[in-house]
């Protein structure tokens, strides 16, 4: 796991190597284990490297010479069919000088592939090919959007590199805010493809780009996720977790697991752990416990990991919200609206004192039906014309876990014209009213519902269904894993998710909502299988989700970071939020009249972004 930048130039001169040198600082907490630059020409790469396979043979940027020239790559992931490749390569002549560098791998498929290379690869990655001869770069990002990947085109250069923070470090004339997509980000949260910097974009999941100094990028999908088929036949699901899982547990250093105790984790570490057994090994599993009851897994985690005999290592979280979010959004270069991104920092920086890498259960939720939402989907495309008819406005306002919060919003949602609209008003962050309340950003709609014929065989659409696959889309890639992705390489930590292997994936896309969500259960048939390895009373209980009691500490502790943050400094009003909404938004929040957990957060988020962004205006060597 490492950080990846570069530049290449569309006016003939050759790169500054300055400016390759400025990107690598803020990529150097992805990247521990050593640096280097490589420019030829008009390109310049730049790499950060966390050695995780062969240590000795692994540098980056790697380069090699042959037949059709010299090609150079900066790679930032794991290729898990790294050795079925190299025999695949050496039998079609390619002599590898690595011993087992999955880096290599991808210079000589480029060679023998050239732009299919993505389409043989399994893991998860974001990489960049240098084809000299050519003069083309390849940019290239996982199926599921793993690995981040942005870029920026502008007047005669093009830049790309693993975070924001690295893309603009180069450069004191930053690009303006993108006001579409600041709505976007206080809509859902966070924005997809992307960026709030205007030009600035991210290369979305599954998707390839190849850049010319003589011409603008052109970039297409090399993946699109199969359709839901009805009449779709038994799936062993239970063969291809558990290859999955071994697949990802090969690493020439340290590996542990993630353990929430809630299903996905508990089966990746059972699996882990069984294989791990067989070869006198001990799995290493860590969680993290909140000091709210009401949020705290620990005890599950431990249930589990006492359950499967692994070594447990349990961290009760002591937070420092202010400086540990500052941190994060430094080393990000963008803000985001999902608190939970502080324990996951918090339980990555407990974990990286043991391994370098991480087993997770990300992506189970969204491909085997595990969240609640997909239940009201489906009581609302039934029983939709009574509930929109019921009085939310006389049910008492409750915490955003409760279940009169929850009933407030499917009558909300069941008011709703149609299936989209519906799914957005139980998603949504900020309302249509209260952006206009606030006084900033278009309010964003889904317009990339999925649809019968084109995702789904058949005329209708279960909308449990679609709703899964809108999340997949959008939510999985533009907040759970850019989650993921930060928090733990803030601290050099690779995480591995066997949930998104490709094979896994396809099979679960493929298999429609009743047959994931028997009788309606959420996750009911990853719960069934489950019981082989797990102890009745977790596979049982009910999902809880992984979050911090950040609304009572806003309402008390935290309400003077709010104070000073939202409403003292300048950065929100200067983008056009409006002083007095952002007030009562705080005050109704402290005296229980309303939870704006998420929405005072996001806002958080992006005023501490806002004032990163100020301070970086003044670094850089811009020409």
């Amino acid at each position: 796991m490492c950080g990846i930048g570069g530049i290449l130039r569309f006016d003939g001169e050759p790169v500054d190597r300055d400016r390759l040198e400025l990107m690598l600082r803020p990529l150097g907490c992805r990247g521990p284990d050593g640096h280097g630059v490589h420019i030829d020409g008009p390109c310049g790469l730049a790499h950060t490297r966390l050695a995780v396979l062969d240590a000795p043979g692994g540098a980056q940027p790697m380069v090699v010479d042959g037949e059709g020239g010299q090609l150079a790559v900066v790679f930032n992931g794991e290729i898990y069919n790294h050795h079925r490749l190299r025999d695949e390569l050496a039998s079609h002549g390619h002599r590898f000088t690595s011993d087992h560098s999955d880096t290599e791998v991808l210079l000589h498929g480029y060679r023998q592939w050239g732009d299919a290379l993505p389409t043989k690869l399994e893991g998860m990655f974001a990489f960049a090919v240098w084809d000299a001869a050519g003069e083309r770069l390849l940019l290239a990002r996982d199926r599921t959007g793993k690995k981040p990947l942005f870029f920026h085109h502008a007047d005669h250069r093009f830049t790309f590199a693993s975070t924001l923070a690295a893309l603009l470090a180069p450069y004191r004339s930053l690009p303006p805010i993108n006001s579409a997509a600041v709505g976007e980000y206080l809509t859902f949260g966070y924005t997809r493809a992307r960026t709030l910097l205007t030009n600035v974009e991210e290369l979305p999941p599954g998707h390839y780009a190849v850049i010319e100094p003589t011409t603008v990028q052109t970039t297409d999908s090399y993946w699109t996720p199969p359709v839901t088929d009805t009449s779709s036949g038994d799936v062993d699901f239970t063969a291809l977790l558990t290859a999955a899982v071994h697949a990802r547990l090969e690493a020439d250093v340290p590996l542990g697991c993630f353990l929430s105790g809630g299903i996905d984790s508990s089966i990746v570490a059972a699996l882990a752990h069984a294989r791990l057994q067989r070869d006198g090994q001990r799995l290493k599993t860590f969680s993290v416990s909140m000091p709210d009851a009401k949020y705290d897994e620990g005890p599950w985690a431990k249930r589990v990991a006492d359950h499967l005999g692994t070594e447990h290592h349990a961290l009760v979280a002591e937070p420092d919200v202010e400086d540990d979010l500052r941190m994060l959004i430094a080393t990000m270069g963008e803000p985001l609206a999902d608190s939970s991104l502080l324990p996951t920092y918090w339980v990555s920086k407990a974990a990286r004192q043991h391994v370098t890498v991480a087993l997770s259960g990300d992506g189970g939720d969204e491909l085997f039906g595990g969240y609640e939402r997909y239940k009201a989907m489906r009581m609302i495309a039934r029983h939709g014309r009574w509930l929109s008819r019921l009085p939310a406005d006389l049910l008492p306002r409750g915490e955003q876990k409760s279940r009169l919060t929850r009933l407030r919003r499917l009558i909300d949602a069941a008011r709703q014209a149609d299936a989209p609209r519906q799914y957005q008003s139980i998603v949504e962050l900020f309302t249509h009213d209260q952006l206009r309340e606030l006084g900033v950003g278009r309010h964003a709609s889904i317009d990339d519902w999925p649809r019968p014929g084109t995702t789904h065989t058949g005329d209708e659409l279960d909308p449990a269904d679609a709703a899964r696959r809108w999340d997949f889309a959008a939510y999985l890639p533009g907040d759970l894993l850019r989650k993921v992705d930060r928090a733990s390489m803030a601290v050099a930590l690779e995480v591995r998710c066997p949930m998104l292997d490709t094979l896994v994936v396809g099979a679960a896309l493929s298999a429609p909502a009743s047959k994931l969500m028997p009788g309606g259960r959420p996750k009911g048939l990853l719960r069934d299988l489950s019981r082989k390895w797990l102890p009745r009373d977790v596979v049982d209980r009910r999902k809880m989700g992984f979050a911090v009691p950040i609304g009572g500490w806003f309402a008390r502790d935290l309400r003077p970071l709010l104070q000073r943050q939202l409403l003292d400094a300048t950065e929100l009003t200067e983008l056009g939020c409006r002083r007095e909404s952002m007030e009562r938004m705080i005050t109704d929040h402290a005296s229980g009249r309303a939870d704006h957990t998420h929405r005072l957060f996001a806002l958080l988020s992006l005023s501490m972004w806002l004032a990163w962004l100020g301070e970086s205006r003044a670094r850089g060597n811009d020409e």
